[in-house]
């Protein structure tokens, strides 16, 4: 059965609390790069997904960065496991189950209409980070298809261990992609469009990581 979010603002506020500890202890340095301006309504991140970690750095990415009142998918066994996240914004995605993946894409639509900002994983669940294709999904284009005017933004994150113990986390978030280079598609090429823009800007991070290129992020 899909569960919306039951968004708590006490619940909210402790978690945002306790996840800023929480990164900080177990990465060196989390690294970004990002424009100016980042779109804090009405927009869609699709987020590359490799790790456990992946959800606690969007709900970190919005705590510094975007401030926005965002809402993510979360795949329906692990809500069930874990109904906390619930509190936090999170909704359930099943995509064996059309009913359930239908009224996840129309709610995760309707939360764009209305100024929200929602966080996708496209490759629907985790994958190494290293392989390609991203393969992603296409509800994602459904979505873009009922919510027409929605931001698009591609987020990317890298996790390298370099010259410490901890990791780093580079993350790049992109420009909104160009709406006429996607809006006149079909669902298949539009899916292909994102995928497509996604993977770059993922191996252009990774080439930045790997020739130890640091001058674009900053600390958060």
């Amino acid at each position: 059965m899909f569960k919306p979010s039951h968004k708590r603002p006490v619940i909210e506020w402790g978690f945002t609390r306790f996840n800023r500890m929480f990164l900080n202890i177990h990465f060196n340095r989390i690294l970004l790069n990002a424009p100016e301006s980042v779109p804090k309504e009405n927009t869609m991140f699709l987020i590359n997904h490799s790790a456990w970690w992946d959800p606690l750095f969007i709900f970190y990415l919005n705590d510094q960065v975007i401030h926005s009142d965002g809402y993510g998918m979360m795949h329906e066994d692990g809500l069930q496991k874990f109904p906390f996240f619930r509190s936090i914004g999170a909704f359930s995605i099943n995509s064996s189950n059309r009913k359930h993946l239908m009224e996840s894409l129309s709610y995760s639509a309707n939360l764009l209409s209305k100024g929200k900002t929602v966080w996708i994983f496209p490759q629907g669940e985790e994958q190494p980070l290293e392989k390609r294709p991203l393969e992603f999904f296409s509800g994602i284009s459904y979505i873009v298809q009922k919510a027409p005017h929605v931001h698009v933004v591609p987020v990317s994150i890298y996790y390298a261990l370099e010259h410490q113990r901890k990791p780093n986390a580079y993350i790049t978030i992109g420009e909104p992609l160009p709406q006429e280079g996607y809006a006149k598609l079909n669902r298949k090429s539009m899916t292909h469009y994102f995928e497509t823009a996604a993977t770059k800007q993922l191996d252009e991070l990774r080439a930045r990581v790997i020739q130890e290129d640091h001058e674009v992020f900053r600390p958060i």
